[in-house]
């Protein structure tokens, strides 16, 4: 899966919480991360594994700003037009 990761390139956002015990953010999110060029990888503070639950609002809130970047920065692509 490694090398999978390392041929993305696409928009790739990463979310992790810092309090997730079950998959530690220093073993698990931060080196997915480094495995995806041009990855952007939130952290938010006190958030555990189910952050989809607990920091549900905030999510969506990323997950659409995130989406907007992306289409933005994409409408000029070559292969797009």
């Amino acid at each position: 899966m490694r090398s999978e990761l390392l041929q993305l390139s696409l928009p790739t956002l990463l979310v992790h919480g810092d309090a997730d015990h079950s998959m530690p953010l220093q073993l698990t999110g931060r080196p997915t991360a480094a495995l995806i060029q041009g990855s952007r990888l939130l952290v938010y503070e006190g958030a555990p594994h189910g952050l989809t639950i607990t920091h549900a609002e905030r999510l969506n809130a990323d997950i659409e700003q995130f989406a907007f970047q992306s289409a933005k920065h994409y409408q000029s692509h070559p292969l797009l037009n």
